[in-house]
């Protein structure tokens, strides 16, 4: 049993009903029988069928073979035609209409079987077809891809809308042109015309790559292609039935690799050239002057001053407009072989080419200078700035780009040391220092692992009665192969690492477990104290007074035996300062303000802090007979200003009789130097109690 549905046109009942018969009998569905052309058409209207059998000699208006022109127009259903009369011009008509075959009548069941199953079958290959053309067609008018092709001789057959677009050529107008008319095309990477890119197509395998060319288009406009060319063959593979172009239109996104390599390469804020930027130039500078020695360079590292300020207190938009306007002066100092960037933040770096001499670089440093110099006018606002500048001037000696902003970088830092607006020429031995700064820092992590720092202990005497009142501990550093080092070669560096919290924690542990050991030795009144200073980042920390109260429960010393030293630097640091100095004195420690008189107290703020004494910097006791000096009346002012304040006054750097005694005399109450006793290790300082001990 067949699904298929066969409608059978036929004005003889007899033969009709006999049809009917035969094509049930074969499995095939008869919903319709149709005596004229007319009913024919509204049968297959109602049942849509899959096969007409039409007799092409019909009574009426319309014959069979009109009949079948509507059918298959309206209803795409084939038809074959039954017919006794095989004459030419019936047979001519009947061809017009694409039938699907013809039975001659009478005819034979085999005939008529084998005339419906292959009409059933070329009907279905036919829809198949028709449907995979609508599928290429939509494709073709639907893809981005230009497509198209050509007979044997390279003429158009067909293009895709898209192809119509990027030629400029319609479809109708291409049709029939040799292609190399249609399409200008040229590989962009052998120059190569169509003509030729055509032939070497034919001559080898198909290939899946697209290749880049350019497409010159009606008008004379050129534009950037990807594109492909591959043969079409027949069955066997061997002859050319056509060929096959596709391409696509790249300029867009050649233009978007230039927009984000150009991104990639250059500051957004200023549009100077940012840190890659910069160093592929300086590294191609670098490679010229290896090959031409006498062709040097020299690179500007410029870094603002104050420029914090500007975006703190103006505000980061208002910074940025000054950063442009700063870039445009920037250019305006160079020459066009010249290369400025924008390295980041507020740092610019200047490639200065041809360079002859030192002088050259000078020169155009001065104008930076000029030009910085002068006011720059951001929202209506006069806003002023400097620069401090490292410079580098190459020599044989550099390898690499990376070395030479190095050291550029080296002599920017020792600009900055300097003060605002100056700049520095690079040395070879910054670089000594800046390597040996690397070490030491490395050394320093080290001994803070290996805990390499011990404290040694100054004695600290009543100026009156020349009895200890207690010791300053200072931290040394056991270095494992320079020995003993002292603070100055060492704390700066702490300082600025960080690692002076780590150093500061151990020294405050080893002093308090010192002090502890003393009171077994001394039955002095009151007990010894022990003295540590306490540098302005340590003393920030947000967990000073915890990490104290910690320390001291851990050794069990008691908090009034411990004096903490800061500097007038803290004092003067704001509330946070002021909350830890309030948090030590509720712990119970003592408070004293070290090198007192070289930093910028505040009278109100030493009346209404809860300190203990001030301590008179080394620096005044030196010369303290100099006349001429006054540092005798400034000690004086001092310590009637302590005394006032019912302060101690504490002096440093005593080395003899006389400075003791005149100390005593200002009124000065303690002191400590190398006059009363050499700084001393753990067992020194117990060796040194225990002498004064068995003498009182």
């Amino acid at each position: 049993m067949t699904d298929h549905k066969i409608v059978v046109v036929e004005d003889d009942a007899i033969v009709a009903r006999d049809l009917e018969r035969t094509l049930t009998r074969w499995g095939y569905q008869v919903p319709a029988i149709a005596r004229s052309a007319a009913e024919a058409l509204d049968r297959v209207a109602q049942v849509e069928p899959d096969l007409v059998l039409m007799d092409i000699h019909l009574r009426g208006d319309l014959d069979g073979i009109a009949a079948a022109e509507r059918v298959q127009n309206r209803h795409a259903v084939p038809v074959v035609f039954l017919t006794a009369h095989s004459d030419d011009g019936t047979l001519r008509r009947a061809k017009n209409t694409s039938p699907y075959g013809y039975v001659l009548k009478p005819f034979e069941d085999r005939e008529l079987r084998i005339a419906i199953e292959i009409a059933l079958h070329k009907h279905a290959a036919d829809a198949r077809l028709r449907r995979l053309e609508r599928w290429l067609s939509a494709t073709l008018r639907s893809i981005n891809d230009a497509v198209v092709a050509t007979d044997p001789i390279g003429q158009i057959v067909l293009m895709n809308p898209m192809a119509e677009l990027l030629t400029g050529w319609a479809l109708t107008e291409a049709i029939g042109q040799p292609v190399e008319r249609v399409l200008e095309l040229h590989s962009g990477e052998e120059g190569q015309a169509l003509p030729q890119l055509i032939e070497d197509a034919l001559q080898r395998e198909p290939q899946t790559d697209l290749r880049l060319g350019y497409l010159t288009v009606r008008g004379g406009a050129r534009i950037a292609l990807e594109y492909g060319i591959a043969p079409i063959r027949d069955a066997d593979d061997e002859t050319a039935l056509g060929l096959v172009l596709t391409f696509r239109d790249i300029s867009g996104r050649i233009e978007s690799e230039r927009q984000l390599r150009f991104f990639a390469l250059h500051d957004v804020l200023t549009g100077l050239s940012n840190r890659v930027g910069f160093m592929e130039r300086l590294a191609a500078a670098c490679e010229r002057a290896k090959r031409h020695p006498e062709e040097r360079f020299a690179v500007l590292l410029l870094d603002l001053d104050r420029f914090k300020i500007v975006n703190d207190s103006l505000g980061h938009l208002v910074g940025d407009q000054l950063l442009v306007q700063i870039a445009q002066r920037l250019r305006l100092c160079l020459r066009a072989q010249d290369a400025i960037a924008r390295l980041g933040g507020d740092e610019f770096a200047i490639l200065v080419t041809d360079v002859a001499d030192a002088g050259d670089v000078m020169r155009a440093v001065q104008r930076i200078g000029e030009q910085l110099g002068a006011a720059f006018i951001v929202n209506g606002r006069d806003v002023f700035t400097s620069a401090s500048i490292g410079i580098v001037v190459s020599t044989p000696d550099y390898q690499a780009a990376e070395d030479v902003l190095r050291d550029a970088d080296v002599a920017l830092y020792r600009a900055k040391d300097l003060g605002q607006g100056r700049y520095v020429l690079f040395d070879s031995e910054m670089h000594r220092r800046v390597v040996a700064s690397m070490q030491l820092e490395t050394e320093l992590w080290r001994a803070v692992e290996r805990h390499e720092f011990r404290v040694v202990f100054e004695p600290i005497m009543s100026l009156g009665r020349r009895r200890l009142s207690g010791f300053e501990a200072l931290v040394r550093w056991q270095h494992p192969s320079r020995g003993l080092l002292g603070p100055s070669e060492f704390l700066g560096l702490a300082e600025e690492t960080g690692l002076i919290i780590p150093i500061g924690w151990g020294v405050l542990r080893q002093a308090a477990q010192a002090a502890c050991e003393w009171d077994a030795l001394a039955q002095s009144d009151p007990p010894l104290t022990v003295s540590v200073n306490l540098s302005n980042r340590q003393f920030l920390q947000p967990d000073l007074v915890e990490q104290v109260t910690a320390i001291l429960a851990e050794v069990g010393l008691a908090p009034d035996r411990l004096c903490v030293e800061i500097t007038e630097n803290v004092i003067a640091d704001g509330d946070a300062a002021l909350a830890k100095i309030a948090g030590l004195h509720q712990l119970g420690v003592r408070l004293h303000v070290d090198d007192f008189g070289t930093g910028y107290s505040s009278l109100k703020l030493l009346n209404s802090l809860p300190i203990q004494a001030l301590k008179i910097d080394r620096s005044f006791v030196e010369r303290l007979d100099d006349v001429a000096s006054n540092k005798g009346a400034i000690v004086r002012t001092i310590v009637v200003l302590a005394h006032e304040f019912g302060l101690e006054v504490i002096a440093e750097g005593i080395e003899a009789e006389r400075q003791a005694t005149r100390l005593h005399e200002l009124g000065c109450d303690h002191g400590q130097g190398f006059w009363f006793d050499q700084s001393l290790d753990a067992a020194g300082a117990r060796e040194l109690i225990a002498r004064l001990a068995s003498q009182a």
